[in-house]
């Protein structure tokens, strides 16, 4: 019997959970969406071994988020998996990729707190100089 190996997570990817199809939330899919990907094309250049899971939460009709801001979630330590859930604001900026892009940052911030208090090994300088390239030179 092959045992299958499930594939290490990414050092950073993003996520995204709708609570309902709005016109404001079509707004945040369409940008999120594009982050995604972007971050997709350029995470390989990032080295660690820490990952970090960054989910957006946008309110729709049947649920919204009930935090506002951006906080940690669960840490699996078997992959050293981090998430930080970002709750987006109902109404999207006039450049929500844009919020997204600091949203992530603000996400990098928290999960070095985190390290910091958990005492685990983390350098957010790759994570941060990536981040960087996407306002710079976004993907395309």
């Amino acid at each position: 019997m092959i045992e299958s190996i499930p594939d290490r997570p990414k050092a950073l990817s993003v996520g995204v959970i709708v609570g309902g199809f709005t016109a404001q939330s079509k707004v945040w899919r369409e940008a999120l969406t594009r982050l995604s990907r972007d971050v997709s094309e350029i995470r390989d250049q990032l080295e660690s071994d820490f990952n970090i899971n960054v989910e957006f939460q946008i309110p729709g009709h049947i649920i919204s988020p009930d935090f506002q801001g951006v906080r940690t979630g669960a840490f699996r330590k078997a992959d050293h998996l981090l998430k930080i859930q970002v709750a987006v604001p109902v109404d999207p900026p006039d450049d929500p990729y844009a919020y997204g892009v600091q949203a992530m940052r603000d996400a990098v911030d928290v999960a070095e707190a985190w390290s910091v208090r958990r005492r685990v090994d983390f350098d957010p300088g790759p994570f941060r100089s990536l981040l960087a390239r996407l306002n710079e030179n976004p993907p395309r």
